[in-house]
């Protein structure tokens, strides 16, 4: 019996859904009416034309609208979608209301009337430019003809480019591209063909920029024919030398042409002998070589200006024959003349206030002159007219950003009209605009100067001036446009949308909606926000796309919209295919709100200020002054120098006033680098004659580890950014190597990398002192050999040299001053015994483990244990007796601070020696045990002794601690792990912000107090009370991405404001949130009694709120609060690792007010 396959066919049925309003025009038609609605039925209502004209002026901002133009759009709706001639209700049904909000016509997204001033000079305005613009295809093959012309100028282009050559009689003028396989045409036919349909899109003028490849006889045929063919409508100007070009709206239905003196027809014929020619004349087999056209070759003979960086109009190689034989006709006829080019292009670009003219680079000669010359780019386009055309690659007729060009100025960025793709979807953009008449004004800003001598340069960072917020609800039409099968031959499409836009660099972002499966009418109902440094340049590119499971999606429509014309509120926006062609039917719902940017102002009480500190609206030097004493409360001596200072930085500014300051210029300045919270001339200022144990020490804790505890490289660069930072305390852990015939720098028994102690030495060395020149303290960790203590001592010798501190005897009575040890490095550790130690230990583990490992020495593994109340189980420095008799003498003589070695628990350890001074180190967790019953003896051992603080053992991730109970009890070495971030690092960062930055910060008097021991815990009065006011933030925009917060709307920030100190000191407060700001002014103010404010740091943060709960960080900086200047001050804000934001902070005020 045969054996059988049985195929079974399966059909899928999928319902052809309607366009259904979405929600926000169902609220809108609701609010309008007074309808109630629900989420899913609307109560049968109309709309009159009463309230569609409220509903015009208040959702889509045309204020200008009449009762009339509502009339008018109901009259339509009933024509169109009821037949309806005559009626007698007024008034639409919710779908009418749709469908008028989904009609182009109704409806549209753009204004569709030329609106612009269209007198002023040519130069002012961006010109719709072709390129070649009668070729049919390609650059080397195709056909050369007049429709690609006529196309052009039906879509609006102004400026149409003809290559003219002799016929192959030599009695006649062809166009084509030369020395290419493209066919001729007859130039008569195009003259006439430009005639007929030149004012058929706009009345504006068309130019005809001539290549010419002609002999005089033939160049004296070219004006024949252009006389005879425009004549009244070709414009002749009446001098040689034109001084400014004429306006657009005095060239109406004239014809311009455009060209260089006639000369290329001999060059090109001798460069056959020579085998040498122009660029552009050569046609594209030469024009290839685009790196000719760099303007950075070296090549003497061929210079930055050289005719291969221009058009090949623009050369000028002095008067010839064929020049000198030009029909005066034909010359006689240029209206715009091409600027004749010598030397290098800085010479070309020079403005010449007697005459204007046109200059051309290609693409790639104006990226490279955008980056060296783009100021002389700007001012040149001024008043001259730049000509910007595709390099010589682009065979296949595609186009290149235009963007470039616009940005500088440049008016004539000519494009290969008949091709296609996301560049020319550009170029159609841009001249939607202004009615889509061909001139599109250039924003003031490339018109005229910003400031004196200063031009806008788009390659700075640029504040965002507005926020384009953009909802995509809807699409239809692709079932009336579209087969059933186009996208899927047995499914409804998935199309999704993908929306951004084309500007300058800091505007340039493209993001997609979700995909919707199996609709023809997909609704998206999704909202987009776009920053906008640059909007007068943006545009807003639209582009729908069918997703495919091959990965190759399959194209749904495009558009793009030119920013600065968009209407706001619901809109229709129709959709165009690959060339630019629209579509029938294809058109989204969409709406568009876009809002100013809030810059930054002045708020009230800085107006009243310089109102009482100014006259007539000017505040001379005397007025700042008086200001900075009585109002900021600085120092009369150096208050005068200080004014003049203020004003002068600000003189070069286009808002400084010649005799001092207006108030935007004030508020500049207290904003600004000038007025920061410290003082930046106070520099060191503590008295640096005490003995080291009189100041709080900037102590690294395992200063060579680049991350975790555990697993982290060791590396000498933690050490050089402490360094930089202004770190003065070192830590290394010494090991021997996996020979034990060299020295190790790694955290023991880790799986951390080791790094040798050679290259930190020599780190340490180079960069000690490259922050301050006060003494650098190395603290060893020594787990080594005494052999390897020799090789140590050599090392540290040969490296430190005369920067080394020996002391004079194996102990010191008294720690020296940090001015006597100025520019030099201090070693500090144990005496050697660990290696010997840590063998018998692990032997003694292996058998028994009834031995306790070391805390800090062993590493991570054994500091884990438990912390116990017996402090000589864990002080490393308690053990005298076991001091190793073999330590050899130079390593002992290295040693300047001695780790105390007494026996006993913590009372013998914290035991004052009247003869010498030591270091004790405890962990975080052993002071906080040790400060319950031994406070005061701690407090008296670091009035001669030093206390090092290190964090406790289960920190692995390089965390930190309060630093304050440590300092409030005289600790002067508070050891921190610096390659980590939070809020402690945060108070460290901001205690050694003091006295300089130099790393030592003399401690408070009370301190010292021999006779009276500081108890942090006992009642303390109330010394001052500090107000603070928050006024504003600002610079947040310039310092993340405009999504980093929301993705839809401008942030929400809130500050959080409070003391670091005394337990009763310690508070946070905080602001009210403010919305959707980038620059929030919140001006609260706050008040924090103060117990110690010697020891007290102000703490400021901002977030940013989120309400998935999880808030963003914005910025945070601590100041000590001993070190703070009155007045009104600009805070910088510094990231989580406490690296300063170049743009972001804060204006506040700071006053004490005393008990």
């Amino acid at each position: 019996m045969g054996s059988y396959k049985v195929g079974m066919f399966f059909t899928r049925k999928f319902k052809s859904n309607e366009a259904q309003p979405p929600p926000d025009v169902k609220e809108a038609f609701a609010k309008f009416t007074g309808t109630t609605t629900t989420k899913t039925t609307t109560t049968s209502q109309v709309m009159t034309a009463e309230q569609l004209l409220q509903f015009l002026i208040q959702n889509q901002g045309e204020s200008d609208a009449k009762i009339a133009d509502a009339e008018q759009i109901i009259n339509q709706i009933m024509q169109t979608r009821h037949h309806i001639a005559k009626f007698t209700r007024h008034n639409l049904t919710l779908d009418d209301f749709h469908h008028y909000l989904f009609s182009e016509d109704l409806n549209s997204s753009i204004k569709s009337q030329v609106h612009q001033d269209m007198s002023a000079p040519l130069s002012h305005y961006y010109i719709y430019t072709g390129h070649n613009s009668y070729l049919t295809g390609n650059q080397l093959s195709s056909d050369s003809s007049d429709v690609p012309i006529i196309k052009a100028l039906k879509k609006g282009v102004r400026v149409i480019e003809l290559d003219i050559w002799p016929s192959s009689s030599k009695t006649d003028i062809n166009v084509l591209h030369g020395r290419t396989l493209t066919t001729p045409i007859r130039l008569i036919k195009c003259l006439r063909s430009i005639k007929e349909y030149a004012f058929m899109a706009s009345p504006y003028p068309v130019v005809i920029t001539l290549e010419d490849h002609l002999t005089p006889d033939l160049q004296a045929k070219v004006a024949e024919m252009v006389i005879e063919t425009f004549g009244d409508m070709l414009y002749q100007p009446d001098s040689k030398v034109i001084k400014e070009f004429l306006s657009p709206e005095e060239l109406k239905y004239r014809v311009l042409l455009s060209t260089k003196p006639p000369k290329e027809y001999l060059q090109a014929k001798a460069s056959k002998d020579t085998g040498k020619a122009s660029p552009k004349e050569e046609a594209w087999g030469t024009e290839v070589r685009s790196l000719r056209d760099e303007l950075e070759e070296n090549d003497p003979s061929d210079s930055d200006g050289s005719d291969s960086n221009l058009d090949d109009e623009d050369s000028d190689e002095g008067d010839n024959q064929s020049r000198q034989s030009g029909a005066v006709e034909y010359k006689s006829l240029i209206g715009i003349h091409a600027k004749k080019h010598k030397g290098e292009l800085e010479e070309s670009l020079k403005v010449d206030v007697e005459k204007v003219g046109r200059l051309s680079l290609n693409e790639h000669a104006l990226e490279k002159a955008a980056s060296s010359h783009g100021s002389d780019l700007v001012r040149f386009t001024q008043r001259n007219l730049l000509r910007i055309y595709p390099k010589g690659i682009r065979v296949t007729s595609s186009n290149y950003n235009p963007l470039i060009g616009w940005m500088h100025g440049a008016q004539m960025v000519a494009f290969n009209m008949q091709g296609h793709g996301k560049s020319l979807w550009l170029m159609q953009g841009m001249f939607r605009s202004n009615g889509g008449c061909g001139y599109v004004k250039k924003p003031d800003f490339l018109i005229k100067e910003i400031t004196d001598n200063q031009v806008f340069n788009p390659m700075e960072k640029l504040a965002v001036k507005k926020t384009l917020k953009v909802r995509v609800y809807m699409g239809d039409g692709w079932r009336l446009d579209f087969s059933p099968t186009h996208f899927d031959s047995y499914s409804p499409p998935d199309f999704y949308v993908r929306v951004g836009i084309a500007g300058a660099p800091g505007d340039c972002i493209m993001q997609k909606t979700k995909t919707l499966e199996d609709n023809w009418t997909p609704v998206w109902d999704e909202e987009f926000l776009f920053p906008l440094t640059v909007p007068e340049l943006a545009l807003l590119r639209v582009e729908v796309h069918e997703y495919d499971t091959n990965g190759k999606d399959d194209f749904g429509g495009q558009t793009c919209l030119p920013i600065a014309e968009l209407k706001h509120g619901i809109r229709t926006v129709p959709l165009y295919d690959h060339k630019g062609e629209k579509y029938k039917s294809v058109k989204l719902l969409m709406q568009f709100q876009i809002f100013k940017l809030r810059v930054a102002e002045a708020p009230l009480e800085i107006k009243t200020t310089y109102e009482r500190y100014s006259e007539n609206g000017i505040m001379t030097v005397d007025h700042l002054q008086r200001f900075l004493v009585e109002f900021q409360g600085e120092d009369e001596k150096k208050s005068k120098e200080a004014a003049q200072d203020i004003i002068d930085n600000f003189k070069h500014l286009n808002i400084f006033h010649r005799k001092g300051l207006n108030l935007q210029a004030f508020f500049k300045y207290l904003f600004g680098d000038l007025n920061p919270p410290l003082s930046p001339t106070l520099g060191v200022h503590h008295d640096m004659n005490a003995p080291l144990s009189q100041y709080f020490i900037y102590t690294g804790h395992n200063s060579y580890l680049t991350g975790n505890q555990l697993t982290s490289d060791c590396s000498d660069i933690p050490i050089i950014k402490s360094l930089q930072r202004g770190v003065r305390g070192i830590e290394l852990d010494m090991w021997p190597d996996s020979t034990n015939n060299n020295v190790d720098i790694l955290h023991g028994r880790t799986l951390t990398t080791p790094v040798e102690l050679i290259r930190c030495l020599r780190s340490i060395k180079d960069h000690a002192f490259s922050a301050s020149q006060y003494p650098v303290v190395v603290t060893l960790e020594d787990h080594l050999t005494s052999d390897l203590q020799a090789k140590v001592a050599k090392m540290v010798t040969q490296t430190f040299r005369d920067m080394l501190f020996s002391p004079g005897s194996e102990c010191l009575e008294e720690f020296p001053s940090p001015d006597s040890l100025k520019n030099h490095i201090i070693i500090s550790t144990k005496p050697p015994k660990v290696y010997n130690e840590t063998n018998g230990l692990m032997v003694k583990e292996n058998s028994s483990q009834k031995k306790k490992k070391s805390t800090e020495e062993e590493g991570w593994g054994g500091e884990v244990d438990e912390v116990k109340n017996d402090f000589g189980a864990h002080d490393q420095d308690g053990e005298d007796e076991e001091y190793h008799p073999q330590s050899d003498l130079e390593y002992k003589h290295l040693i300047a601070i001695h780790s105390g070695k007494p026996k006993g628990g913590i009372t013998e350890a914290l035991r004052v020696e009247v003869n010498k001074v030591r270091r004790l180190s405890m962990s975080e967790q052993e002071l906080e045990k040790a400060i319950i019953n031994h406070g005061n003896d701690i407090v008296r051992f670091t009035q001669r002794n030093l206390l090092r603080v290190y964090p406790k053992s289960t920190r692995f991730d390089s965390s930190n601690y309060n630093p304050l109970i440590g300092w409030m009890y005289g600790a002067q070495m508070v050891a921190f792990n610096m390659q980590g971030y939070g809020r402690s690092l945060w108070l460290m960062h901001g205690m050694f912000r003091a006295n300089g930055g130099c790393g030592y910060v003399k401690k408070p008097n009370f301190l010292m107090n021999v006779d009276h021991v500081f108890d942090p815990r006992g009642y303390l009065p109330v010394k001052t009370i500090l107000k603070v006011r928050v006024y504003m933030g600002d610079g947040w925009h310039l310092d993340f991405h405009r999504t980093h917060f929301d993705t839809c709307s401008p942030p929400d920030f809130y500050t959080r404001i409070g003391i670091a100190g005394l337990p009763d000191d310690s508070v946070m407060e905080t602001t009210m949130t403010i919305e959707d700001n980038w620059t929030p002014v919140w001006d609260e103010e706050f008040e924090f009694p103060l117990t110690v404010p010697e020891l007290a740091l102000l703490r400021i943060e901002v977030h940013e709120y989120d309400i998935s709960g999880k808030d963003d960080f914005g910025g945070q900086t601590c100041l000590p609060v001993s070190e703070l200047r009155t007045g009104i001050r600009a805070v910088p804000l510094f990231n989580r690792k406490g690296e300063q934001y170049p743009s972001v902070r804060l204006l506040m005020r700071f006053e004490f007010v005393s008990q």
